[in-house]
């Protein structure tokens, strides 16, 4: 009898360490006093190692602050927006800068519009 990884797999992404559920992984037929000492271990264990992925997990860049200001360029009279994004990546901050037209304003609008859409749609 064979313990398969996705069922140890699912244990660590679960978000449990009761014994019961840890021995019901293991098949029918397999060593009773294997699984008890398997069980014990991964009880023991589970949640060292999910804190240790999530302490190691990457994540995309989080934005911190930002601001924005609408004026002209001394060499033009069409109005930019300058879009300053303070995103925190991996404990560092860094500074991304836009300048914006109004076409690409409002296509930037347009795509958070969706992306809005989308996510009160996966969460209603």
């Amino acid at each position: 009898a064979v313990v398969s990884t996705q069922s140890t797999g699912a244990l660590i992404q679960k978000n449990t360490s009761l014994p019961e559920e840890i021995i019901a992984v293991f098949p029918e037929g397999f060593h009773k006093s294997l699984a008890t000492l398997l069980t014990k271990i991964l009880t023991e264990m589970l949640p060292f190692w999910r804190s240790q992925i999530l302490e190691n997990q990457v994540s995309p860049p989080k934005l911190a602050s930002f601001s924005w200001s609408v004026s002209t360029q001394q060499d033009s009279s069409t109005p930019l927006c300058f879009l300053n994004l303070n995103v925190s990546e991996e404990g560092e901050r860094r500074s991304v800068n836009a300048h914006l037209t109004k076409e690409s304003l409002n296509s930037l609008l347009t795509g958070l519009k969706q992306i809005k859409s989308q996510i009160n749609t996966l969460t209603s």
